[in-house]
This record gives structure tokens, sequence and C-alpha cells, in this order.
């Protein structure tokens, strides 16, 4: 054996190493050294802090920012079809009630819960009108169609958000928020709702822009709180005017209790708008001049110099960046807030480093003498480190191998160059070959029960399956109608069911043959599948020429727009068909909705909508008839 592998020659160098180790760490540790990792250390730290601090404030503005999207871009879907408007129409009168002063609000009780007379409620909904512009067609649709989508983004972030809401330009606007508007804003008097004052509105309605914008911070008397508005215009129209804005109001109680504390000790926070004057949203020794200046202070205006800088600096950023800036005092991060136009930037006094410094060249000092008497145990202790316990894990290993079909982290020696690490590889690769048989005998078994899995989902597949159109077939339709029946039961929602029948597909099978007939009802089912999109939705083959449909998470006149569009869509495809009176492939539908009660059968829903398909056939075929 080397004599450069044995025990007693690395005992030797280890000790040696060591010693050389303390002398060498005693000699070029220095003052200017320490100082210069220490600083390194909290640019690195202060830099990545201020990355995670600007990414996760960022996310509350992300998740506004797409649901103002989303909101415009079904705002606009609606309020493109004329048989929906013509709806919403309608139902203004049944939502808001017209005052003595020519304004309108929610009618009473809806706020608190109440429901309409078609059974809808929309809690925590308010809405306020100005009375100076008389409401036309256009204006009712739209005011109705964003008190329906400001409830429905409202409700389904609260807890998240804390209102939500869309504006419409003739000075109104529907909110969802646990204040109601409709006693707070008044037409008459000194306090009079003048709503083109209000910075959101200005510049919601001002250009022919539709970028998202935030506002200067503000004080809101009917929440007692400071906040911001964070809003986004649709799509200007052909004459440069806006249809609607959607808006939400942002507390920035939170972000002010957050921003006070940076995750550094010692640092502090500002916050301000990446505007000419670098308006000023929180700074720790000005927030009483914030507060009574009305949001309005700014660098500029509290003559804050030093910040000069910081402001040219952070414009210059892309969201999401984050740089350091150095100044004799401090060093200062600053970055841009992704969705945002602020800029955050947390300042850390060079003068918190001078301790660590201090403490760090006591450390120095002590170093040598920890090393020399930890050196004393140092020979004892390698001997049993490098051969009592080593030899006592490759015991323990040899009695395991086997035992299992997973090859043992024995925690073996296997890269010592001396005896123990020679017999230490040698048991391992012995212990590798027999995981190896193990593995293979385990693989083969996986392969053999993946298969028969397989086989299994694949024969389930089938019982379930119509193979001639690939929708679900009648005993998938029985038991998906009998689940929903009883989840309506218990929820009190509603069931809908609607039967298609292919008009006069007899004389269709005559002429064109089986062949022909079959690929005509593979078409009309790829068709209706196709309109199918809802989770939960279920298409099935009935029997025949007959089609099946459970509508589920519906209102009954978003059923209603969804089977008409069906019978559309079959007409679209324009399948020949001489016999029929239309010269086409067109289908028949039956519709009927319930909220069933205990004693209901899914059975009468069935019949309900038989007889409706019966009387569109009777009616002339081509068309949707609901029962009544």
């Amino acid at each position: 054996m080397d004599l450069r592998h044995s025990l007693a020659g690395r005992t030797l160098r280890l000790a040696v190493l060591r010693i050389s180790m303390v002398v060498v760490c005693a000699s070029v540790v220095s003052y200017v050294l320490n100082r210069s990792l220490i600083e390194e250390a909290v640019r690195a730290q202060l830099l990545l802090s201020t990355e995670k601090t600007i990414q996760r404030e960022s996310l509350p503005f992300r998740e506004i920012r797409e649901l103002q999207q989303n909101f415009l871009a079904e705002f606009r879907a609606i309020d493109r079809d004329p048989l929906q408007r013509q709806a919403l129409v309608r139902s203004f009168d049944d939502i808001f009630y017209r005052h003595d002063d020519g304004s309108y609000t929610q009618r009473p009780g809806l706020f608190e819960g109440q429901p309409l007379a078609d059974g809808r409620r929309f809690a925590n909904m308010s809405a306020t009108y100005a009375p100076d512009i008389a409401p036309s067609d256009d204006v009712k649709a739209r005011f109705v169609l964003s008190y329906l989508l400001s409830h429905k983004y409202g409700s389904t972030t609260q807890g998240r958000l804390f209102n939500f809401y869309g504006v419409v330009p003739e000075k109104g606007f529907p909110i969802y928020q646990a204040a109601d508007i409709a006693k707070v804003f008044h037409y008459r008097g000194p306090e009079a709702l003048k709503l083109e004052t209000y910075e959101f509105y200005s510049r919601g309605f001002a250009s022919g822009q539709s970028e998202t914008f935030l506002t200067r911070m503000y004080f809101d008397s009917s929440n007692n709180a400071w906040m911001t508005t964070m809003g986004t215009p649709d799509t200007v129209e052909a004459g440069g005017q806006h249809r609607i804005l959607a808006c939400v109001d942002i507390l920035l109680d939170d972000l002010m209790e957050r921003l006070a504390r940076p995750s550094i000790e010692g640092a502090y926070s500002t916050l301000f708008l990446a505007d000419t004057e670098g308006t000023l949203m929180f700074h720790p020794q000005q927030m009483e001049a914030i507060q009574q200046s009305e949001g309005k202070a700014s660098i500029e205006s509290l003559h804050l110099g030093m910040y000069r800088p910081l402001l040219h600096t952070g414009g210059q950023l892309e969201p999401g960046k984050v740089v350091l800036v150095d100044t004799p005092d401090e060093i200062v991060a600053v970055g841009r807030i992704p969705e945002t136009p602020t800029i955050l930037t947390i300042h850390y006094p060079r003068a918190l480093m001078q301790p660590a410094i201090l403490q760090n060249l006591a450390v120095v000092a002590t170093l040598g003498l920890v090393t020399l008497l930890v050196e004393v145990f140092l020979l004892r202790s390698i001997l049993q480190n490098q051969v009592t316990r080593p030899l006592q894990r490759l015991m323990r290993a040899t009695r395991e191998v086997g035992a299992t079909a997973e090859l043992g982290k024995y925690d073996l020696p296997v890269q010592s160059g001396d005896e123990i690490g020679e017999l230490s590889r040698d048991f391992t690769r012995m212990s590798e070959r027999i995981y190896e048989a193990h593995e293979r005998l385990e693989s083969t078994v996986q392969q053999r029960t993946l298969a028969l899995e397989e086989a299994n989902q694949k024969l389930a597949a089938l019982s379930m399956t119509d193979s001639l159109t690939g929708l679900a077939n009648r005993r998938h339709f029985d038991e998906a109608l009998h689940a929903e029946w009883q989840h309506a039961t218990r929820s009190g929602s509603y069931v809908i069911l609607a039967m298609l029948d292919v008009d006069w597909f007899k004389k269709y099978n005559d002429h064109y043959g089986h062949q022909g007939g079959d690929k005509c009802l593979r078409r009309v089912a790829h068709s209706i599948q196709a309109h199918a999109h809802r989770a939960g939705d279920v298409v099935a083959r009935y029997g025949g020429e007959e089609f099946v449909l459970i509508i589920t998470n519906t209102p009954p006149e978003e059923a209603q727009a969804l089977v008409q569009s069906m019978c559309q869509a079959v007409r679209a495809l324009q399948l020949p068909h001489p016999l029929s009176p239309f010269g086409i492939v067109t289908v028949s539908i039956g519709m009927a909705a319930t909220i069933p009660r205990p004693n209901d059968q899914p059975s009468d829903l069935l019949q309900q909508a038989d007889a409706a398909l019966y009387q569109a056939k009777a009616a002339g075929r081509n068309q949707v008839v609901q029962a009544g």
C-alpha cells in the first residue's frame, strides 16, 4: 500500500493542513477585506429582497389587470349580440329605481340580498347613475350589463379584492363592495356627486387610449381608508368614444404596513409614481404631509432633492427590474413594480455595516486559538471517524444487502484510497448487481400490470361511448342525468335537458343509404358536441337520429341561447337533403328546465323535453321549442 494513501499519512497531512489554514486566515483577513465582503453581501441581499418585494407586490395588480381584461372581453361579446342587448334593456327597470331628482340607483333590498322576481340575487351590489343624462336603450343595456358583470367578477374575488365596478361614460357606475354607494352619493346640495371630478373617471374617458392606469392615492371617506384606483378602459369606437371602464379600488393600508417593515433590518422603504414630479405614495418620514395634501405630495413639492436621481433611474427601468444606486450615506435599491407606474426604493444606511465589520474582526482574532484547541482532539477523532465507524457501516450494510428490492444507501467511504475504501467499492459493486436483478424483475411486472390497466380502461370507455358518433351512449346519459338530478335536488339549482331530432332523417337515409345516413349523424354529433363546452355538459346519442343534451351551471336564458346556437350550427353545415322542404339537413329541438323537488323524477323532465320536441316538429321543424 502506497504510504501516501495510508491512514498514518492522511492523519499527518490533515493536521498540517488545518494548522496552515489558521495561519493563512489570520494573516490575510483585514479591515478592508471585511468591509468589502460585508458590503457585497449587503448589496446582494438588498438586491434579492427588493426583487422579491416588487414581484410580490405586483401579484395583486397583475390579477386585477387580467380580471379587468376578462371583464372587458366578456362585455364586448355580449354588447355585440342584439338579442342579449334587448334582454338587458328589459332588465333595466327590474334592477334600477328612478328617484325624484332624476337619478337612478338599484332597487331597495337588492344590496341586502333580496331576490328579483326571476329569482336572481345581487347581494353587495349597488349603483348610481347621473340625473342630467336621460338613459337611452344603449345606455340601459350597457348599465345593466356592467351591473351583472361587476357582480360576477366582484363576488368571485370577494376576500381578495376590495371591490369591482364598471363605469359608463354617461356618469354612472354599478359597484360590488361592502358599502352601499346609493346611500352615500347624492345629486343635490353641496355634496352632490360630480363624477367628472374624480381622477379615475377623467383619465379613463379623456383620451382614446386603452392602457391600464393607476390614480394618485386618495382618502376614501365612505370606507375610511387610503386607496388608489386601477382602471382599464375599453378600446374606443370609431367615433373616439369609450363604452365602458373597468375599475378596482385598492386599499393601501396593507401595502404601507409591509413597506414600513423591509426584510433587511434597519432599512426603510419609499414608494412614488414614475411621473415628472415623483408623486409620493409612501415615505416613513413624510406620511403626514402626504395625507394632508390628499395624495398630491411629491419629491418636487417636498424638496427632497436627494431623491431626484432615484426618480430618474426608476423612470428608465423596465417593470420588474432592480438596480443599486450608491450615495455617500446609503445603498439604495431602485425597482419598478410590474403592472404599475410605481417605483419602490429600499434604503440601507452604510453605518449599519460597521458593527458587523468589528464583529468579523473579533471572530478572526479568536479563530487561530479555537483551531489550535481543536487540533488536540484531531488525531483521536480521525481514527474513530476514518476506521471504526466506516467498518461498522460496512458490517451493517453486509447484513442488510438483499433484504429489500431497493439499492441501499449505506454511506460507505467509496472515495477513500485506503484498504477500507477498496473494500467498500467491492461491496458496492456487488450490491448494485443484486439491485439490477431486482430491477429487471420489477420492470417486467410493471409492464404487464400497465398493459392490463390500459386494456381495462379501453373496455370501460367502450361501454360508455356510442360507437358511431363517439358521443356518450344511452347508458352514460342515464347515469349522468341521475347524478345531475341528485346534485340539483341538494343545491336547488336548475337541471336543463334538450332533445334533438334530425328532421326527415328516414327520407335522408332512404335517399343516401345507411352509410350516408351514418356520415350525416356523425357530422351533426360533432357540431352539437362543439357547442357543449361547459364543465359538466353531457351530449349523448339517445337512439337512432335522436340526441340529448344535459346543460349544467347555466341559467335557462343562457341555455336557450346555447340550444338555439346548436340549431343554427347544424343549418350552417349545409348538408344537402333534397327530400327536406329546406333543402338541407336541419334539426328540431325540445328543451325543458326545472329545479327538482324531492318527489320529482328525471323521467318527468324527459317527458317535458320530448313534448317540446314534438311541438317543434308540429310547428314545422328546424326550430327550438322550450317547454312552458
